[in-house]
């Protein structure tokens, strides 16, 4: 549906965060003429222009409207029985409107992976020309920058399993990085979760391609729904070695090679992409080292939302000795870490959220000889870990404190930035 196409209608933008403020400004900025309706869980939103339903009730008379706007937050379980050609979203609005510009959409998913990766291929692209722009999940909505398309502007995208869902459009180059369990009390089962992700490649045209990890079963899967160019991508294939970047974890490797045969076949010069691959620093809460307190190194991988990538942290380091686990229980299973915990060098485990009683289950279930400790806040937690920490002997190597949850953050925080936000206050606090 192209932006123009909502003049005249009566519109209910469902979801007034991040994407519903830059669907509204994008409805003004462009002068389309619509009957605007807000509608919100959040009983305390504001806007003096517009009618606002907000509240618990906030889902009731959506009937009311020609069209419904979602955001990507809103699990489809809650809008059963509303006809689903009567709603739309924010990316699928964008992706229609460029659709005649001459511009561009780089986008990547991945379960894990697709914030570095689109990272990388923006960083590359910025180095050789000036007309991109990183969108979407990492950067601003895309929708707020509608008015930059145009011939030779590119939009590198991190799309998501929410956002994928609902589009009936695919980018002109899709990039794939993984596929493993996450997101399903959202999506019901990973039957649903893997159909979402297919929606990055199953319109592709014969002019489209796709990159994608050729060392996951699912990810071919996905790749085999594009009608374009498929290119399998293997971390055997990486440009530079782990001890040439500054990223940590052999995981790594693959988001690089993805990213330079993304940069390849836009014909950017080889020395641009391996500069901007070495140089590149990482991305918050992601392995993200914070620097030795207390005797202690401290690594920041608040974005570890399952337990495949706290086992991926855990192949990453060594000489993990504190491994802080646990926050919203989504029914992962925690089986595989408590055996990648037992022959690991992790000696403490500090357990908090919703999850912890299960996670401690799986790790005792693996005969895992740590100590556990509990923890009702991020403040307990880390002063648990300096507590227990071992006085290292001379030359002996440096312990690391892992923050990496395996769980959703959103029984104790906002989302996982800020969890991470408070595990770094809480180190540096004294």
């Amino acid at each position: 549906m192209h932006l123009t196409d909502l003049n005249g209608k009566k519109i209910c933008i469902l979801g007034y965060g991040r994407e519903g403020k830059a669907m509204l400004n994008a409805i003004e900025n462009h002068n389309i003429d619509a009957d605007i309706t807000i509608s919100d869980k959040n009983s305390e939103i504001r806007n003096t222009k517009y009618e606002i339903r907000s509240g618990p009730d906030y889902l009731k008379h959506l009937t009311d409207f020609d069209l419904i706007i979602k955001s990507p937050g809103i699990p489809p379980s809650e809008l059963e029985g509303i006809d689903p050609t009567k709603m739309t979203n924010s990316t699928q609005i964008f992706l229609d409107t460029i659709a005649d510009t001459g511009a561009k959409v780089i986008g990547v998913t991945g379960s894990k992976g697709k914030s570095t990766t689109a990272s990388l291929i923006y960083k590359i692209i910025n180095k050789a020309q000036s007309n991109v722009f990183l969108v979407g999940n990492i950067g601003e909505p895309a929708i707020s920058h509608i008015s930059d398309a145009k011939e030779g502007t590119w939009f590198v995208m991190e799309i998501s399993s929410y956002q994928l869902m609902d589009i009936t459009v695919s980018p002109h180059i899709a990039v794939i990085t993984s596929f493993f369990p996450e997101h399903l009390d959202y999506h019901g089962s990973i039957e649903n979760y893997l159909e979402a992700k297919k929606h990055i490649t199953r319109f592709q045209t014969k002019d489209d391609f796709v990159f994608f990890n050729a060392d996951c079963k699912e990810v071919k899967e996905i790749a085999e729904e594009t009608n374009g160019g498929a290119f399998p991508i293997s971390s055997e294939e990486a440009p530079l070695s782990l001890n040439q970047i500054n990223l940590i974890g052999t995981h790594n490797l693959l988001n690089i090679t993805l990213a330079h045969a993304v940069a390849d076949h836009l014909n950017v010069p080889e020395h641009i992409s391996i500069d901007t691959i070495k140089s590149f620093k990482g991305l918050p809460h992601r392995l993200q080292s914070l620097g030795v307190h207390d005797g202690i190194e401290w690594i920041d991988d608040s974005i570890s939302t399952t337990p495949e990538t706290t086992i991926a942290a855990l192949e990453a380091l060594e000489n993990v000795t504190a491994l802080i686990l646990g926050g919203q229980d989504r029914g992962n299973d925690f089986a595989k870490l408590g055996e990648r915990i037992a022959v690991s060098s992790v000696k403490n485990v500090i357990l908090m959220g919703e999850s912890a009683s299960r996670i401690q289950k799986a790790i005792e279930g693996a005969k895992a000889e740590v100590t556990f400790f509990e923890a009702n806040n991020m403040e307990e937690a880390v002063e648990s870990t300096k507590q227990q920490n071992p006085n290292p002997t001379p030359n002996a190597q440096r312990p690391i404190a892992l923050l990496s949850p395996a769980s959703p953050s959103y029984d104790m925080f906002k989302d996982f930035e800020e969890r991470g936000d408070e595990f770094n206050n809480c180190i540096f606090s004294d």
